[in-house]
């Protein structure tokens, strides 16, 4: 004799919702006495905003307050979090340059930077701060800054920093700015990181363009 019993299955669905911190993408652009020249930086910036397609969230912000400012808004962005960062400013192998009281509606006069020590710099070490800096020069000592004091653990493990300014890997050595701030991300553990940086002189005229709203720093040698 075999028992038979009639039984019911129930599934209890249960829907989890996990909210997943998306990776951004940084770009900051300005911080140079002249309009122009921030003129050209925003134009630049948001060429490269546009191909970027909405792939991702992106945050854009002007340098009006100096390096402090820069810094301030990398190091504020959550760790494992800036897939991208995009520079638009003045540099050099040294480092980025910028003053303090920046505009995109006004320049600033040479004389005023002098006058009133508005520049504000970030160099690629404490030895080059220490160096270019002068006790009756156009900046305080506390405007001036060196990549240590940037957290770069705010990156991804597979990031990419591209510094859009003039000389930042000049001629591939090993000590420019772009080298260092490469050796500083592999520091942290971010060893698939990339930063790319111009060569020599940096030009937002790409192919010879006069239209400003055309204007890219993403031509002539740059440097991996």
């Amino acid at each position: 004799m075999v028992d038979q019993h009639q039984t019911t299955t129930t599934k209890i669905a249960k829907v989890e919702i996990v909210k997943l911190k998306s990776p951004t993408r940084l770009v900051l652009y300005g911080g140079a006495r002249s309009l122009g020249d921030n003129g050209a930086f925003f134009h630049a910036s948001k060429n490269v905003i546009a191909d970027y397609k909405n792939d991702l969230p992106v945050k854009s912000y002007f340098i009006s307050n100096g390096m402090r400012q820069f810094i301030d808004l990398i190091n504020v962005q959550p760790e494992n979090s800036i897939q991208s960062l995009d520079v638009f400013s003045h540099g050099s192998d040294l480092g980025l340059y910028s003053v303090i009281g920046a505009s995109l509606q006004k320049s600033l006069t040479i004389d005023e930077i002098d006058s009133k020590n508005l520049a504000s710099n970030l160099y690629r070490n404490w030895t080059t701060k220490r160096e270019q800096w002068r006790l009756f020069g156009n900046s305080n000592w506390k405007n001036l800054f060196d990549i240590s004091d940037i957290n770069f653990k705010v990156f991804t493990n597979e990031s990419k920093i591209e510094i859009h300014g003039c000389n930042s890997a000049f001629d591939g050595e090993l000590d420019t700015l772009s080298s260092l701030i490469s050796i500083a991300l592999s520091k942290v553990g971010k060893k698939r990181s990339v930063v790319i940086g111009h060569a020599d002189f940096a030009s937002p005229n790409r192919g010879g363009t006069k239209d400003m709203s055309k204007q890219d720093y993403r031509h002539e040698t740059r440097i991996i």
